[in-house]
């Protein structure tokens, strides 16, 4: 009883290698391979491959395609993952509440700081004017004194 064929498959990149026959063995062998590309997991048993029912029609011959080069194999690569959009809207809220409460503490602070601006400027007045009454009452004793002294002279 003669074995059930099998279809093999593996690519290169730039073509695809499709080859009906009844082992591995025999696939690498028709490919003309010393390496074992099964091994390496470059090659596969695929029934379903786009060439399977032309290698079914020629057993042990190799049907290659072409594959579309290099620009092919680069569009096959996995595309990198965006960020889920909820992922990226829960972030633009949390930055938005920071910011907000990040404004509302400035304003605080700015309005603390006219309040002691403020209060510096009432307690500098306050000085100013409590000096301004200390030289007039210095100047209307140094005066009294000076004239006490004149009299006490004559």
């Amino acid at each position: 009883m003669a074995r059930a064929l099998k279809v093999f498959t593996w690519s290169d990149g730039f073509h695809r290698y499709t080859v009906a026959t009844t082992s591995r063995v025999k696939a690498l062998a028709a490919w003309e391979t010393d390496r074992d590309l099964f091994k390496e997991g470059v090659a596969s048993e695929a029934s379903d491959a786009p060439d399977a029912k032309a290698a079914l029609a020629a057993p042990g011959s190799v049907i290659r395609r072409a594959e579309g080069g290099l620009k092919a194999a680069i569009e096959t690569l996995p595309k990198p993952k965006a960020a889920p959009k909820k992922a990226a809207d829960a972030a633009e809220t949390r930055r938005k509440k920071a910011l907000a409460e990040a404004e509302a503490v400035l304003e605080a602070a700015e309005i603390e700081q006219r309040d002691v601006a403020a209060d510096l400027e009432r307690r500098r007045r306050a000085l100013e004017t409590e000096a301004e009454g200390l030289n007039e009452s210095w100047t209307k004793r140094r005066r009294t004194l000076e004239q006490s002294i004149r009299r006490l002279r004559r």
